[in-house]
């Protein structure tokens, strides 16, 4: 991957055909997870633009629902925004959680739309710029979830991965750790 580049409005980058395979799958892991492999119900552009059945929807859900999920990628994905307020949680989860993961949705869908458009690579993917902001959602998605995997919570953690040998496993997602946060850093440097 090059980085990051502006010209005439346009952001863009080429990719190799595996990198736009990797990162589209990538991607489409973080939907599976995400939407709880429902993506359609997730959508926020497939949801009712009425407030009104928004608001009635989520008043029918369980008063406990949605509960905080057992994989830590996703608690790191949603934190819990009152920890020491197991009902407060549980309002904000209901009332906002669905429009949360819905957004996740239709960001990712905007970055396999424009990696689709590359044609496995043999074009240069081009982002709007009105796009940039999916894209580095998606991207902070991405990586939260491989750091979360490989147990990246500081700095320092970071840094003992780095230095990891080649033949242990973990040294391969954290290249693609390192390789997402190349991608985000050059995004935002190109706007």
């Amino acid at each position: 991957m090059k980085k990051f580049s502006r010209r005439r409005g346009v952001v863009s980058t080429s990719l190799s055909s595996y990198e736009v395979e990797l990162l589209t799958s990538l991607v489409n892991q973080l939907v599976e997870l995400v939407s709880d492999g429902e993506p359609e119900h997730f959508s926020a552009t497939g949801a009712s633009s009425d407030p009104f059945e928004r608001l009635v929807r989520d008043l029918q859900a369980e008063p406990d629902a949605p509960e905080v999920s057992d994989d830590p990628v996703l608690r790191r994905l949603f934190p819990n925004a009152y920890p020491h307020d197991a009902s407060a949680s549980s309002d904000f989860r209901r009332f906002t959680e669905r429009d949360l993961r819905g957004k996740k949705v239709d960001d990712a869908r905007v970055v396999l739309r424009d990696l689709e458009q590359t044609a496995g690579g043999s074009r240069d993917l081009r982002v709007d710029p009105a796009d940039a902001g999916a894209w580095l959602r998606t991207l902070t998605g991405v990586r939260l979830a491989v750091a979360t995997r490989l147990g990246i919570t500081d700095a320092e953690s970071a840094e003992e991965l780095a230095e990891l040998p080649d033949e242990d496993p973990r040294s391969y997602m954290m290249s693609v750790y390192d390789w997402l946060g190349f991608a985000q850093e050059t995004l935002i440097a190109s706007l």
